[in-house]
């Protein structure tokens, strides 16, 4: 009864209008101070102590690598290269931008530093070769979510510092399932192009195509570091993230040149203020999970799945369900927040990979930042594109759709995500 009436001040105080950290916070504290359950003094230690993490230090700096490497039209570099590539090809505007999240999300892992660093050159681009607004926009936003997916993705270290599950793991496990959903956009893009009969660019030369790989291989070899060095054990997560960072650096400076002291400190001004605001976040979670652990939430909430079906597939697929409504109406960070501690020991309960099932859960969150109504990636697309919501939300529907057959194929197939962990990090 306290983690239903809790429950539902979150949701009023969200609905009203009151950021998420403070309905976490201010929902979780009341709740413990009724019930005289913790002094103020340990509810301001759990919130602290829900912060202490070694682990927690990787988000931060890769939002400072991200924001680095925006500031010094990395984008734009890798964006000619993956033209080199594929632009030849039927759909091969639409084939460059998805190539080109896939490189970038092997740096950002933000979906939303994606579309705002390089979506509009995207878009435009393509609108030169005739492709439609629509289309263009479409694919810019559905492309963009392929960066929680790839390593390094923030998601995959907030999941992993919430539940426990090993954040080198689940970088890993987000590799096979990000590039299966690359190639899926791809061919959806080519059947759309093909119907809609969108004119073919021309073949980059040989020279070209070794040209602007010299150009962006300083920024391509950024990802090829962090996955080598992880799956190596060279370094732990926070500390590829540390690597990252200095990398990103040095690149700007002294590779690329577009980064000075000035760049670098407003650079630093605004990833201390987005890394503050996850990490406030993240200190009022501590104090609802501490709620929800004091009154045995989540072992009944998994005792209530575990008596709907004893099939274990049919139960992913309720999840799943469940996790596509949610994504659709909260933000994801959020939900990793109030869920997370309850998804770690459903996972144990139904007897799944731990890191199979925690890609599943980031995948399918990831679909919410592409569908109405708080789709983030979906409106700022269309802000940017300069298109109404009807006309985006039904160019995005078939690869909303293909998103769902993947999300599927992760859920009921699971060495797609288990392989490469289980082969490289015993």
């Amino acid at each position: 009864m306290i983690g239903m009436i809790m429950f539902v001040m979150l949701i009023v105080l969200m609905f009203i209008g009151v950021p998420i950290a403070f309905s976490m916070g201010l929902s979780a504290v009341l709740m413990l101070l009724i019930n005289n359950t913790a002094t103020p003094m340990v509810i301001a230690q759990k919130a602290v102590n829900g912060l202490d993490s070694f682990t927690i230090m990787a988000i931060p700096f890769f939002m400072m690598a991200s924001s680095i490497l925006s500031g010094t039209d990395v984008g734009i570099k890798i964006f000619r290269f993956a033209g080199t590539m594929v632009q030849h090809l039927r759909g091969g505007l639409a084939h460059v931008n998805v190539l080109t999240s896939m490189i970038m999300a092997g740096m950002s892992g933000s979906a939303v530093s994606d579309v705002s660093g390089i979506g509009k050159m995207e878009m435009d681009a393509m609108e030169e070769y005739g492709y439609d607004k629509d289309f263009s926009a479409a694919v810019t936003a559905a492309s963009s979510t392929i960066a929680p997916i790839i390593p390094p993705s923030t998601s995959a270290v907030l999941y992993g510092s919430i539940t426990g599950v090993s954040i080198g793991k689940l970088l890993i496990g987000g590799l096979g399932p990000g590039i299966l959903m690359g190639l899926l956009m791809m061919l959806i893009s080519w059947y759309i192009c093909k119907k809609r009969d969108y004119a073919l660019a021309p073949r980059a030369s040989a020279r070209e195509r070794w040209v602007s790989f010299k150009d962006s291989f300083a920024a391509i070899m950024m990802p090829v570091i962090l996955i080598v060095g992880i799956l190596s054990g060279y370094f732990t997560p926070t500390e590829g993230a540390c690597v990252a960072t200095v990398y990103s650096i040095l690149i700007g400076k002294f590779v690329y040149k577009r980064l000075n002291f000035k760049k670098l400190f407003h650079i630093l001004e605004n990833t201390a203020i987005f890394a503050s605001a996850t990490l406030f976040v993240m200190g009022m979670a501590a104090i609802f999970g501490l709620v929800l652990t004091h009154n045995q939430v989540p072992t009944k909430l998994c005792d209530f799945f575990l008596s709907l079906s004893d099939n274990k597939y049919v139960i992913l697929l309720l999840i799943n369900i469940l996790l596509l409504i949610l994504g659709m109406l909260m933000e994801g960070n959020a939900i990793y927040m109030i869920l997370g501690p309850i998804l770690g020991v459903l996972a144990v309960q139904l007897g799944c990979d731990p890191v199979h099932f925690g890609i599943m859960v980031i995948f399918n969150l990831t679909l919410g930042l592409i569908t109405p109504p708080v789709g983030l990636c979906l409106f700022l697309t269309q802000k940017v594109a300069r298109i109404s919501s009807g006309q985006m939300i039904k160019a995005i529907l078939p690869f909303v759709g293909m998103m769902i057959i993947c999300l599927l194929i992760i859920t009921y197939f699971p060495p797609l995500v288990t392989f490469l962990p289980n082969l490289w990090m015993k």
